[in-house]
């Protein structure tokens, strides 16, 4: 939210009955899912070993922001009197109280902060400040993200953790998850770290399953996936991958990111300023993975103001400009990790949405850039990856892509078609498909 995973592991870091349209399109949804892993799963390199009775495992991989953070203190100074120094694990992310009061906010953006490290050359945490990311492996990092909040009110990927365990999936064996400190990028130690344990994972699903498991990801979590099948070879894939569902994946970026580094972002939450977590949120790597990449918007300038413009390509005099000292060198270690947008190398199914107002440009006045902008110019989206973005999963030959209509990109995951078309893969994969449907490897299912 205003950041802009049994295999028990802690990450540790220490400064280092519907009508019939509605019958229609969801089997349109399920059978364009259950198709595209037939087409790859029946070939030589994806038969299955185990019995088609065994439930394939699931991995999931959620998105920026989704996956519970807990800190251990012992800083050496605090901003102000009031926000303390030492403390034994507690939930960092997301404890909505810390969000209600400026004062309060104030101590928590110095908490999850990250710092440039001088000697090192990379991020890392605040001093005296350590985090992990709990029950990786498990999915309760990310079924809701504050569990103190009523009526499940910070819900995530609840809805689908509930309809797979229905069918008979056991959290930590055959359903397991993949949460991880949302604030880094792959190439820094805390996502190596995350890459090595996602591979074992994956290997402890095959092992006890007999079966490749399904990667399962949403939003910057599509990202992180990417990267990490980008970098396993084709014969490990081949064993432990049966295949990626893509849910809304930013690939080329979103526009939003650059009011986030430029003005920061309460994103709604009327209590917080952007102001006071604006340094917070530019040290985060993964904001700067998230930049609207070149290669897909363009240089068509995105920022303007009372002095110039700003397109993609210009990345320099944007952190020049607006006084963040180091984003220059975080973006030039995060800027080719995709590898060009190179296809994952497994059956894949790429859901994205449309049909929503989703920022694309920004015009600021003279407050710039300690003001919001004072015009925002709209293009379609799901509400906070662009379109453009969301599309890139179409350069990879034989993807089958699915387009929601009018969903936003947190209802993604929650959307009853989606869930649908996700348990009838798991469930059935390989069936005929319904009768009137037809769907093609490759081929767009509007929905």
């Amino acid at each position: 939210l205003l950041a802009g995973g049994h295999l028990r592991h802690d990450y540790t870091t220490l400064t280092d009955a519907a009508p019939a349209n509605m019958r229609a399109r969801r089997a349109c949804l399920c059978f364009g899912l259950v198709v595209v892993l037939v087409a790859g799963l029946t070939t030589d390199n994806h038969k299955l070993n185990a019995p088609r009775s065994a439930l394939m495992p699931i991995v999931i991989v959620p998105g920026t922001g989704g996956s519970q953070l807990e800190a251990r203190l012992d800083k050496p100074s605090s901003p102000h009197w009031w926000c303390a120094r030492q403390a034994d694990w507690f939930r960092l992310w997301l404890d909505t109280k810390e969000l209600l009061l400026d004062a309060l906010t104030q101590c928590w953006a110095d908490n999850i902060r990250l710092m440039w490290n001088e000697t090192t050359g990379a991020m890392q945490n605040a001093p005296g400040v350590e985090t992990r990311t709990p029950d990786f492996g498990g999915v309760s990092a990310f079924s809701e993200l504050d569990p103190s909040l009523p009526l499940h009110a910070s819900s995530y990927f609840r809805d689908l953790i509930a309809a797979l365990e229905a069918r008979g999936y056991v959290a930590g064996s055959s359903l397991l998850g993949a949460p991880y400190d949302f604030r880094y990028a792959p190439s820094s130690k805390v996502g190596r770290r995350f890459t090595a344990d996602l591979r074992a994972l994956l290997e402890r699903a095959r092992e006890a399953s007999g079966r490749p498991a399904l990667l399962l990801a949403h939003s910057y979590g599509c990202l992180l996936s990417l990267h990490f099948l980008q970098g396993q070879s084709a014969a490990w894939k081949a064993k432990h991958v049966a295949g990626f569902v893509s849910a809304g994946g930013p690939y080329g970026g979103s526009a939003h990111e650059l009011v986030v580094l430029a003005s920061g972002s309460n994103e709604g939450v009327a209590t917080v300023h952007p102001l006071t977590i604006r340094h917070e949120q530019r040290t985060y790597e993964s904001n700067h993975l998230m930049l609207p990449s070149p290669a897909v918007f363009g240089a068509a300038p995105l920022v303007t103001t009372p002095e110039r413009t700003y397109a993609p390509t210009q990345y320099a005099d944007f952190f020049a400009d607006i006084g963040w000292r180091h984003g220059a060198q975080v973006y030039g270690q995060v800027r080719s990790l995709l590898r060009g947008f190179a296809p994952p190398g497994v059956p894949t199914h790429c859901v994205y949405a449309v049909g929503q107002r989703t920022e694309r440009n920004y015009t600021y006045g003279r407050g710039w850039p300690d003001a919001q902008p004072e015009r925002v110019g709209h293009g379609d989206g799901d509400g906070t990856v662009n379109v453009e973005s969301a599309e890139v999963c179409r350069r990879w030959p034989g993807t089958n892509v699915t387009v929601l209509r009018g969903v936003a990109h947190m209802d993604i995951v929650k959307d009853g078609d989606f869930i649908a078309a996700v348990e009838a893969l798991l469930a059935d994969v390989g069936a005929p498909p319904a009768e009137g449907v037809r769907a093609e490897r490759g081929s767009e299912i509007a929905v």
